[in-house]
């Protein structure tokens, strides 16, 4: 029986929040130093969210484009992170309503990986960057390197069809590989091309900040999760406390390129994840 797989959802700057964007945070430093934008650049901020690292762009000098395709996001980016350099619009990172060579680089974190047109998406970032300038992604490695999702994924995939289905079928996207962007980044025409992994820690306050995370929107983990029949959603939630709560307090390993995982304690939980980046140029 075909399972329907939910994409991505998009629609309260809330929820993104909670899910993803104060981890973003975390990443933004990291991405940034690997980018190497300087004062004075002109950067397009592809599927921009709710508007970290626009405006940690902005912090460091650059004028700054954030585009997304959700107008729920970019209302709480105008709220929270408004900036003098920072312009926010509603597009589609497939078709950009930008000329060619009109910015000194192009980046994206934590977002091509919800678009299925990857490729499309990497040659108009490509098209809109000048020649000599910087397209760079970040996405989560989904072989290991998410550790936070992939403990809710795994459990409730023993039980249920639908999480095995989405587990699978994201597992296959060339872009979650290690060096899967490199790949990408190569067919596409860019030169230079580099990939690393930067690694980013996930301290939750409690296990209910923690399974709110994973157990409603925005993600389509979160979906699957919601739309289980309540015993079943209970059952996986009881299997995933029992699994966080039997660890030891603060041991943490992260084994560079593939497989980071994390550990957490009674009252904090300590997961991380790892986010393979890679940029190019003309």
């Amino acid at each position: 029986m075909a399972v329907s797989i939910p994409s991505f959802l998009a629609t309260d700057a809330q929820a993104y929040e909670h899910f993803m964007a104060r981890w973003s945070r975390r990443m933004a430093g990291p991405f940034l130093d690997f980018v190497g934008a300087k004062a004075g650049d002109r950067v397009l901020d592809v599927g921009c969210g709710t508007g970290v690292i626009s405006a940690a762009l902005a912090d460091r000098g650059c004028t700054v484009v954030g585009l997304d395709a959700s107008e729920a996001y970019l209302e709480g980016a105008r709220r929270d992170r408004s900036h003098p350099k920072i312009v926010y619009e509603l597009g589609d990172a497939r078709r950009m309503p930008y000329a060619d060579a009109s910015f000194d680089a192009c980046v994206s974190a934590l977002t091509i990986d919800v678009i299925p047109e990857v490729d499309q998406v990497v040659r108009e970032m490509q098209r809109v960057t000048r020649r000599g300038g910087t397209v760079a992604s970040g996405v989560v490695d989904f072989w290991g390197g998410f550790s936070p999702a992939d403990l809710v994924c795994d459990t409730a995939s023993v039980l249920d069809e639908g999480m095995r289905s989405l587990r699978d079928q994201r597992k296959a996207r060339r872009i979650v590989w290690a060096n899967g962007q490199t790949e990408i980044w190569r067919e596409t025409g860019l030169v230079g091309v580099v990939e690393v992994p930067i690694v980013t820690s996930f301290d939750y306050a409690s296990f209910e900040d923690y399974w709110s995370s994973f157990s409603g929107p925005p993600s389509p983990i979160g979906q699957r999760m919601a739309a289980l029949p309540p015993q079943l959603r209970g059952e996986v939630k009881r299997h995933v406390r029992r699994r966080l709560s039997g660890r030891p307090a603060r041991r943490r390993a992260v084994v560079r390129h593939h497989r980071p995982c994390g550990a957490g304690h009674r009252t904090s939980r300590r997961l991380s994840a790892e986010s393979h980046c890679a940029h190019g140029g003309e």
